[in-house]
């Protein structure tokens, strides 16, 4: 029963909203119905939506308390008062905002006790570029189109377009690989975040392996987040852990984690200083 409580009160706010859109096109009810329905649903509406912030707020508290970060206190929160759907999308654009406005005031999202291990220089490129390229694209959409409904709306995906980039650019350094704890987490921007649990004997190689088409790939027990389609560190367990993909994903066992790093070398050193057992010499594997 408090499954379903739960999942009907994630619908509650979206259904009132649904009910009285129906009840104004229908017509079914008179003016004077209408303004009493209406005023009963507005009621019920800011009951549900002042319930669904205490909920939200104490289900973020009680996540930062468990040791999650700002983005995945955030998406717990939204996950408790919104439908699963919803609650991805929302999230996906309070990371973006959130990790812009941590990039700007120069912050990264590490907890205390944990190190930072930078990744996506790769890429970086790419989005500047991109960024670069966007007074070009609103000269073209002024110059070229004729109708001016085509061309604000043009202009206003372009702007969303450099807004979201930046965001994306904030989150490559804002939040990084981090490890502290007993924990390594690694990272892709606001999308995604994945704890491990180091335990036991670890050993750590500066090693490549490529072919990866998903941001979060785990086969016989190899978890791989790679950066484009490779990682380039290694790190073994002396025992299987159970890692949760993605929230609400089943746990599944993981002996070997792989991953991109800026530095490798850099990385091997954090790592070996986490008291972890690092081998004098890797290997290549494509």
């Amino acid at each position: 029963m408090k499954k379903y409580a739960k999942a009907a009160a994630r619908w509650a706010a979206p259904a009132v909203i649904l009910l009285q859109v129906v009840l104004v096109w229908s017509e079914v009810l008179s003016v004077g119905q209408a303004v009493v329905v209406g005023v009963t649903l507005e009621v019920l509406l800011l009951g549900v939506v002042l319930a669904e912030i205490a909920l939200a707020r104490r289900t973020y508290r009680v996540s930062r308390a468990e040791g999650a970060d700002g983005q995945q206190a955030v998406d717990e929160a939204l996950r408790a008062v919104l439908p699963g759907p919803v609650a991805k999308a929302v999230g996906m654009e309070l990371g973006l905002l959130r990790s812009m406005w941590t990039w700007l005031r120069r912050r990264r999202d590490i907890a205390p006790g944990q190190e930072p291990l930078s990744y996506g220089s790769q890429i970086r490129p790419v989005m500047w570029v991109m960024i670069c390229l966007t007074p070009l694209e609103i000269l073209a959409i002024e110059l070229l189109l004729p109708w001016a409904a085509v061309r604000i709306t043009l202009l206003v995906l372009a702007l969303y377009g450099t807004v979201w980039v930046l965001g994306f650019l904030g989150a490559l350094s804002s939040r990084p690989h981090v490890v502290g704890n007993g924990v390594l987490t690694l990272r892709f921007v606001h999308f995604v975040s994945v704890s491990v649990p180091l335990r036991g004997e670890v050993s750590v190689q500066e090693v490549r392996h490529s072919g990866y088409k998903k941001a979060v790939n785990i086969k016989d027990g190899i978890l791989a987040m790679p950066i484009g389609d490779s990682t380039n560190v290694a790190v073994t367990l002396s025992a299987p852990v159970p890692v949760r993909p993605k929230p609400g994903a089943p746990e599944q066992e993981v002996s070997e984690i792989r991953f991109s790093a800026d530095d490798p070398g850099a990385a091997l050193t954090l790592l070996q200083g986490c008291s972890l057992q690092v081998p004098s010499e890797g290997r290549t594997s494509e």
